[in-house]
C-alpha cells in the first residue's frame, strides 16, 4: 500500500503540536518544600503575622536619614538604569504583540516612460493603494513569544524593586557606617581630653615631687597614641560619605555638610520589632525570587515559539487599490484592482537552525530553573543568618555597655587613688587604655545591631507594590 505524502506532511504535523509545550528536565523547588519554620528560636525580636513594613527605615527615626533615602529614590543613578531596562522590555513586549495584528502598507507610484517601440509615444501610469499581511497564529508561535516577552517585563519589573531594595539597605548602611565612624572619633576626641588631663596631672605632680619623670612620659605615650588614630578615622568617614555622594548621584562635597554628626544623638539601636514571616512568605515578596520565577515563565514560552517554527504558518493577504493612466479619473470604481490570498509557509530545511534554536532555548529554560532554585535557597539562607546576627549582636551590646560602665568607674577610682598615693600610675594607664578600648567596642557594637537589622530588612525584602 502507498502512502500518501499529505499524511506524512500531517503526522509530522501533529507530532511537532505535541511537542509546542515541552516540559523542562529541570525540577523546580516546590514551595512545599519550603521549611514551614526558621531555624532560629523565636524570641522579643521577631514576629511572624504582621506584614513588612516598606519603607521600614522610618523606623530608625532619623529625618536626616529619611531626606538621603528620598534623594537616593529619586536620583541614583544604579535605579535609573534599572528603570530604563524596564522600558527596554515594555517596547520589546509590545513588539512581539504586534504580530497579532495585521501589516498594512500603503504603496503609491508613478512611472512616465518613452515607447522604444512606437518613437515619441509615451505613457504614464499612477497607481495607490493598500497591501495587508496577517498571520493566522493557528500553532502559537506568535503567543509564545509574546508570553515570553510579557513574562521578561515583569521579571525586569521584579528586578527594578530589587535594585530599589539593594539601594534603600546600601544606603542606610553607609549611613550607620558614617555615623559609627563619626561616633568613633568623637569617643577618640573625648578620651584626648581625659588624657590630656592626666597628663596635666602627672606634670603637675612631677614639678612638686610627687611623680616621677617616667609617669610624664608614660601620660604623654598614652595621649599621642590616642592622638595617632585621629586621621584614619577621619579618613574612614571621608570614604563614607564619598560613598555617600555616590549613591545619592552627586559629587560627594556637594553633601558633605549635610552628613555632619554636629550635636544631634544617635541610636544604633533602635528597639524595633522585626516582622519575619514564614519561609514561603518571606520567598513571595523577595523581588529577586519573584523575578527569578517570571524569568522561567519567559524561557518556557520562548521554547514553545522555538518549537513552533517548525510548524508551517498561515497569513492571510491582501491588496486593494487604484490605478489608471488618466489620475483625474483615478479613484473611478473601473480603476479599482483588490485581492484576497490565503498563503501558507513552512521551512521544510534550514540546516541545523532550528535545531540549534530549540536547543538553545531549552538550555536558557534549564538555566533560569535553576538561577531560580539556588536564589531561593540563598534567600532562605541570607533570611536565617541575618537573623542570627542581629540577634547575638543584640546580646552582645549588654555585655559591652556592662563592660564599659566598669571601664568608667575604673578610670575614675585610679585617678583617684592615684592622685592621693595609693597605686602605681601604671594603673591610670592600664584604666585609660581599656576605657577608650571598650566605649570603642561598644559604639562598634552598637552599629553591629543596625546594620545587622538593615541586612534582615534587605534580606526580607520588600512589597514595594502593596497598598
Amino acid at each position: 500500500m502507498k502512502t500518501s505524502p499529505f499524511l506524512v506532511c500531517l503526522a509530522g504535523f501533529l507530532l511537532a503540536c505535541c511537542a509546542v509545550n515541552a516540559k523542562s528536565e529541570s525540577a523546580r523547588i516546590s514551595e512545599q518544600s519550603i521549611p514551614t519554620a526558621w531555624n532560629n528560636e523565636v524570641d522579643t525580636l521577631f514576629m511572624y503575622q504582621q506584614p513588612l513594613e516598606q519603607q521600614w527605615w522610618l523606623r530608625f527615626e532619623d529625618a536626616t536619614l529619611n531626606q538621603l533615602v528620598d534623594d537616593v529614590l529619586n536620583n541614583n543613578y544604579d535605579l535609573k538604569q534599572a528603570a530604563y531596562r524596564v522600558a527596554q522590555a515594555k517596547a520589546a513586549m509590545r513588539v512581539a504583540q504586534g504580530g497579532f495584528y495585521p501589516t498594512v502598507n500603503l504603496n503609491a507610484a508613478y512611472d512616465y516612460n518613452q515607447s522604444i517601440t512606437v518613437p515619441g509615444a509615451t505613457a504614464q501610469v499612477g497607481s495607490l493603494g493598500l497591501d495587508v499581511q496577517w498571520e493566522i497564529d493557528i500553532i502559537g508561535a506568535v503567543r509564545n513569544r509574546a508570553k515570553s516577552q510579557k513574562a521578561a517585563y515583569l521579571a525586569s519589573q521584579e528586578e527594578y524593586d530589587g535594585v530599589m531594595t539593594a539601594m534603600v539597605a546600601q544606603t542606610v548602611q553607609t549611613y550607620v557606617q558614617l555615623r559609627t565612624a563619626q561616633l568613633r572619633l568623637r569617643v577618640i576626641e573625648n578620651n584626648l581630653a581625659s588624657q590630656k588631663e592626666t597628663m596635666e596631672i602627672t606634670e603637675s605632680r612631677f614639678k612638686t615631687g610627687l611623680a616621677s619623670a617616667l609617669d610624664v612620659a608614660q601620660a604623654k605615650s598614652i595621649y599621642y597614641a590616642t592622638e595617632a588614630q585621629v586621621p584614619a578615622m577621619e579618613s574612614q568617614i571621608s570614604a563614607y560619605i564619598n560613598q555617600m555622594g555616590i549613591l545619592l548621584g552627586q559629587v560627594p562635597w556637594s553633601v558633605k555638610e549635610m552628613l555632619e554628626l554636629k550635636d544631634q544623638e544617635v541610636n544604633l539601636t533602635p528597639d524595633i520589632l522585626v516582622s519575619v514571616g514564614i519561609p514561603a512568605e518571606v520567598l513571595r515578596r523577595r523581588p529577586d525570587v519573584r523575578a527569578a520565577e517570571k524569568t522561567i515563565d519567559s524561557k518556557a514560552a520562548m521554547v514553545g515559539a522555538r518549537v513552533a517554527d517548525w510548524l508551517p504558518r498561515f497569513f492571510v493577504t491582501g491588496q486593494f487599490g487604484y490605478a489608471s493612466t488618466n489620475f483625474q479619473n483615478l479613484f473611478d470604481n473601473g480603476n479599482m484592482y483588490w485581492q484576497v490570498a490565503p498563503a501558507m509557509k513552512w521551512t521544510i530545511f534550514s540546516g541545523t537552525t532550528l535545531t540549534g534554536n530549540i536547543q538553545s532555548a531549552r538550555a536558557q529554560l534549564e538555566e533560569a530553573i535553576n538561577n531560580y532554585n539556588n536564589t531561593v535557597l540563598t534567600a532562605l539562607q541570607e533570611v536565617d543568618n541575618a537573623m542570627t546576627q542581629y540577634r547575638h549582636a543584640s546580646a552582645e551590646v549588654v555585655a559591652a555597655e556592662k563592660a564599659f560602665e566598669q571601664a568608667k568607674l575604673t578610670k575614675d577610682l585610679s585617678i583617684d587613688l592615684y592622685k592621693k598615693g595609693l597605686i602605681d600610675f601604671q594603673n591610670v594607664l592600664d584604666a585609660q587604655r581599656y576605657l577608650l578600648q571598650y566605649e570603642d567596642n561598644l559604639v562598634s557594637t552598637q552599629s553591629s545591631v543596625s546594620l545587622a537589622l538593615v541586612q534582615l530588612y534587605r534580606a526580607l525584602g520588600s512589597d514595594w507594590n502593596q497598598e
